[in-house]
């Protein structure tokens, strides 16, 4: 099921925002430790390491929710209309209604977006169904189906 295959993408993508991060963190903080300042009035650096620290953490707080937000989605549930968890089919693009992670390429010469339900395009997809038109950014758009 592509609804299946589309979430999979989605974690895998998280998974590897959340690695880098870490990483990044892991570098920084090695950095820190070695580190010596040679003066009182040179901190060597360590402020803006410390702000990077912080937002490597901001980064991976945002990247968890995200996280923890797709997973609240059945993905297994089948729509008539379009809803958060609905897999959006025109005759262009797919709409994956879940988080806003952009595009996906399952390697199949599909476009496949990742939406949040705060996305300004999911306004005029929601409670639409196949069959439906509607436009966006001067771009007109039909629904095939809804999944």
């Amino acid at each position: 099921m592509i609804k299946n295959q589309l979430y999979k993408k989605c974690l895998e993508l998280l998974n590897q925002q959340l690695d880098k991060y870490h990483k990044e963190m892991s570098v920084v903080r090695e950095a820190l430790e070695s580190e010596s300042s040679p003066s009182e009035d040179d901190d060597g650096g360590k402020g803006e390491m410390l702000n990077e620290l912080e937002k490597y953490a901001r980064y991976i707080e945002t990247t968890e929710k995200t996280k923890e937000q797709l997973k609240r989605i059945d993905v297994s549930q089948e729509h008539q209309v379009v809803a958060n968890g609905s897999l959006v089919e025109t005759e262009n693009n797919f709409f994956f209604i879940t988080v806003a992670l952009g595009k996906l390429d399952l390697e199949d010469n599909k476009n496949y977006y990742s939406i949040s339900t705060a996305a300004p395009i999911y306004e005029h997809l929601k409670g639409k169904k196949a069959g439906d038109s509607f436009s966006f950014n001067n771009m007109n758009y039909k629904i095939v189906n809804v999944f």
